[in-house]
């Protein structure tokens, strides 16, 4: 009796393990699909563009993809022209679908952006509209034949978030393909930190070389490095430096030059001050024919002492043009 009730127990799994169209075996191994089922991806590095793409959260802008550099990529992969890629999506001989690098298939979930596109959540998950956790979009344009990945206002420095979306010619698996693998990050190139050491001394300085920000000058003022200080409002310019609340980040619209313009005497706070007022602390001067910034002292401070104070630099015309360094000071 005992040997028949083990052997019905076997029969019983085996039936139910072969029943179960459904298991992540079933849905990551090659085999005949159904119309509802995603495909398995066959793995191929030399099929796939990978991008990193960085926002700006202070200045969002659409990161655009040109499916038209990829053409001998698709006719490599796919046998196609990207205007064979394109009308193919329009007559069904294509497909464009997002991938699951979990699981390793196809996703042939609906758009959820209209018809061009998808929103994806902080796992890099297809999400809707109404998602309170998506970080990022995509687009297809078939008429600019482009992808467009869009960022999401108000989401976080530092947030990161990968998707995968592939072209395919359509049959029974997508095995010819090409994959864009996309990740997404959210950064604040304005921003400059920095550590510095001020020699002793009264009114010793330590000076910042510019030249070592100009990428970030060029990124976030739209001019180059001389083009920037010739800029500057006290060359007749519309580019202003600013003392900056090191701790809210509120710009000080109201204070005039304190020091050498463009230049502030601040307190041990970061706030601007004048020379020998109570509690005057360090200066900071740019020096445009030096291309330095200096940041120094005021007489008989003690070494070791540490102070943190911000400047910044905006266009008074396009405000949307601007960076600031967020320094922390020690006194040698």
């Amino acid at each position: 009796m005992r040997r028949n009730i083990f052997y019905l127990f076997a029969a019983t799994l085996m039936f139910a393990f072969a029943s179960c169209s459904d298991s992540y075996e079933d849905a990551t191994s090659k085999h005949i699909y159904s119309e509802n089922e995603n495909p398995y991806l066959r793995i191929d590095p030399q099929a796939t563009v990978t991008s990193e793409i960085e926002f700006a959260v202070e200045r969002l802008e659409p990161y655009v993809i040109q499916l038209e550099a990829y053409n001998e990529l698709f006719q490599e992969k796919m046998g196609l022209t990207t205007d064979q890629v394109i009308s193919g999506l329009q007559n069904g001989s294509v497909v464009f679908y997002n991938i699951n690098t979990t699981r390793n298939h196809w996703n042939k979930a609906e758009k959820t952006k209209g018809s061009t596109g998808w929103y994806y959540n902080s796992a890099g998950g297809v999400a809707n509209e109404a998602d309170a956790s998506k970080t990022a979009s995509l687009d297809i344009n078939v008429g600019d034949k482009t992808l467009t990945v869009n960022p999401v206002e108000g989401i976080a420095v530092g947030t990161s978030v990968g998707f995968n979306v592939g072209f395919a010619v359509n049959g029974p698996d997508y095995d010819n393909y090409v994959r864009f693998s996309l990740q997404v990050s959210y950064t604040d190139p304005t921003i400059v930190m920095l550590n510095i050491t001020i020699p002793a001394g009264d009114y010793a300085s330590y000076g910042i070389d510019l030249n070592n920000y100009s990428e970030t000058i060029a990124l976030c003022m739209d001019m180059t490095l001389e083009e920037f200080l010739a800029s500057i409002d006290t060359f007749g310019g519309t580019v202003r430096m600013y003392a900056v609340n090191p701790q809210s980040g509120v710009w000080d619209e109201a204070s005039g030059y304190t020091a050498n313009a463009p230049g502030y005497w601040m307190t041990s706070q970061g706030v601007v001050c004048s020379w020998g007022a109570t509690d005057f602390t360090l200066y900071a001067e740019l020096a445009a024919g030096d291309e330095m910034l200096y940041i120094g002292r005021a007489p008989a401070l003690a070494a070791g002492n540490k102070y943190t104070l911000s400047i910044g630099y905006r266009d008074m015309e396009n405000p949307a043009y601007f960076f600031r360094f967020i320094i922390t000071a020690t006194l040698a």
